[in-house]
């Protein structure tokens, strides 16, 4: 058996179940919606708060996480 790993568009989703019916797979269905914790919601709020000076570049950020990670 061939296992995929796939995403279907909310409006094609009926049709596809219905394909895979017909052909006779099996299949789990996942929801990929989340709800984030207030603590979450505030945090990525006050990262709004951040002045521009203490933000890194993104390319020496890369570089570092390079080095140390061997990305």
């Amino acid at each position: 058996m061939t296992t995929f790993n796939l995403s279907v568009p909310e409006d094609k989703t009926s049709f596809f179940l219905e394909v895979l019916e017909l052909i006779g797979a099996t299949y789990e269905a996942k929801e990929r919606e989340f709800q984030l914790t207030e603590e979450q919601k505030n945090f990525l709020l006050r990262q709004n708060d951040v002045p521009i000076e203490d933000c890194l570049p993104a390319m020496d950020l890369y570089e570092s996480l390079k080095g140390k990670y061997g990305l």
